[in-house]
């Protein structure tokens, strides 16, 4: 892997900027989670928020389209909400792991060449079963009843694509139009795959 400093850089914007938004989307889905308690449905909070979660390594990989970027930007993310106060403490580096490894498999899986949204779509995806099964085994899901697991997975998804797929590309299309993102690999994507 050949890295630069602006690769770094990226990466540190990256980790710094989604470690402080995971931080909101935390506590955004703590009051979601408080909200949906009284009608039996608070398993549902953090779902909706979700897709924002897989954003730091999902952003990152899109825009530098290095192999590993999607995960080393997930964790720091992740170790960043950890130092802000997240209240799950540590164990989000773990979730950090999963979350970048689950949405960057798919683009490894085509040779980090496709970044059309039906690529990122199919990433937010596998992200999202990734990090039920993750959640199964770690965080005590496997109590939750399937037709609730069923709806939150459905919920997760629709998050993951919303934000990773559509808002993710979005977000840097533009940015890479603009010239704020000459220089990665992103700007070359947008003059020479016409898929995206």
């Amino acid at each position: 892997m050949n890295w630069k400093l602006k690769d770094v850089l990226m990466i540190a914007v990256c980790a710094v900027l989604f470690g402080v938004i995971f931080l909101g989307a935390t506590y955004a889905g703590g009051m979601f989670y408080g909200v949906l308690a009284p009608v039996g449905m608070a398993s549902l909070g953090y779902e909706p928020f979700y897709g924002i979660y897989f954003l730091g390594g999902a952003f990152a990989l899109y825009v530098m389209r290095k192999p590993g970027t999607g995960i080393i930007a997930e964790i720091l993310a992740a170790i960043i909400e950890t130092l802000l106060g997240n209240f799950f403490g540590p164990i989000i580096i773990l979730s950090g792991l999963v979350q970048g490894l689950g949405f960057e498999l798919v683009i490894a899986l085509k040779k980090y060449k496709k970044w059309d949204i039906v690529t990122l779509i199919e990433a937010s995806i596998c992200c999202s079963i990734m990090t039920l099964i993750y959640n199964l085994i770690v965080s005590g899901y496997n109590k939750i009843a399937v037709p609730v697991l069923l709806l939150m997975l459905a919920v997760r998804i629709v998050s993951a694509i919303v934000f990773d797929a559509f808002i993710n590309k979005a977000v840097g299309d533009r940015l890479a139009k603009a010239g704020v993102l000459n220089g990665y690999e992103i700007s070359r994507g947008l003059n020479d795959d016409p898929e995206d």
